[in-house]
């Protein structure tokens, strides 16, 4: 028997990092491990004096293969071959996440958390945020926003809807959304000219995140993947330097000087503005990111970006001003153009 006791919905920093398979009658077992769809890991078990076998390192084998298949949400299949019956562990899935869920069960916590670690966001305008969250199949999922506008010196609030497609099996959703989309949305209910947009709050059943509208542009906008393996854009404002530093060997030959082995390394050195404790927590993930990629121009692929030299230290006073520091540069020290029209 299969001693392993997951919810329907378990992140997988919850899964356990061994269980016991018991009543095993012959000399081993056959174990097979699947994640959507696909065979991830195969192994043979030999019992104990009690006629168990122990499966160990799970936790870890199911999150390195959900990383390197850039999956957030996964359907669970084990089987097991006792040589006359066979057992299968199904009907689970594994929602990737590094954070410990300490507050309440994992499937209330999806159903009241976007998948992201902020409660509020500053975003450009005219730059997009993406907005990720599960949902099972059995939730009526629609977005309702409430928009704050300026017009004529006076700010107006509008309640907005906006309709979800929703799949048939449990799924990843992500919004994709915009000062202009809402804007656009919300003319299109009032039949009128709302002024300009200077914030909103947007909730999908009892998920909720406000979002600030702002006019300074920022010093670096990236992607990286999350705690819950999601994509999730960081706008950085600060300032930005661009480092250069070249290295080269000198030869003299019948007295002419001459230079070989030239390297060339370039690295943007950025220092934040102060930020908030729950910003500069949630800009440490960024710091920690397994995969972070810059979009350089809609006509060229995104390019992946490292992160180096990274001073994070984070207080708790409300007299000290956090300012993070760190550089970033393209994993092939490329160097973009960017022509603007």
């Amino acid at each position: 028997m299969i001693g392993l006791y997951l919810a329907d919905y378990t992140f997988s920093s919850a899964l356990p990092d061994s269980f016991n398979i018991t009543g095993v009658s012959r000399e081993f077992v056959e174990v097979n491990v699947s994640l959507e769809g696909q065979s991830i890991y195969s192994t043979k078990l030999y019992k104990n004096s009690n006629n168990t076998c122990t499966f160990y390192e799970l936790r870890q084998i199911m999150e390195q293969n959900m990383v390197a298949r850039g999956l957030t949400l996964a359907s669970l299949l084990i089987s097991v071959d006792y040589g006359s019956s066979s057992e299968q562990y199904s009907d689970k899935y594994i929602i990737y996440s590094k954070n410990r869920n300490m507050d309440s069960d994992d499937e209330d916590y999806l159903t009241s958390h976007f998948l992201m670690n902020r409660t509020s966001y500053t975003l450009p305008r005219g730059q997009m945020i993406i907005l990720p969250f599960f949902a099972t199949d059995d939730e009526y999922i629609r977005a309702r926003y409430s928009c704050t506008f300026l017009k004529d010196g006076e700010t107006v609030t509008y309640q907005l809807t906006q309709s979800i497609y929703q799949y048939s099996t449990p799924h990843i959703y992500n919004l994709y959304l915009t000062a202009d989309f809402l804007q656009d949305l919300a003319e299109q209910s009032v039949g009128d000219s709302c002024g300009q947009l200077l914030s909103f709050t947007v909730r999908v059943g009892d998920r909720s995140l406000t979002v600030y509208i702002v006019d300074e542009e920022p010093c670096v906008h990236l992607s990286f993947r999350n705690s819950f393996n999601t994509w999730e854009e960081i706008y950085v404002f600060g300032s930005e330097t661009l480092k250069t530093e070249v290295s080269r060997k000198e030869a003299v030959v019948m007295n002419t000087s001459s230079f070989y082995d030239k390297t060339v390394s370039r690295k943007h050195e950025v220092v934040t503005v102060p930020l908030s404790q729950e910003e500069a927590r949630w800009f440490n993930e960024f710091l920690e990111s397994d995969e972070v990629i810059m979009d350089v121009s809609h006509d060229y692929p995104e390019q992946p970006v490292l992160i180096s030299d990274i001073t994070s230290e984070i207080s708790d006073s409300a007299k000290e001003q956090v300012r993070i520091k760190f550089s970033w540069r393209f994993d092939d020290n490329s160097q973009f153009l960017i022509h603007n029209s």
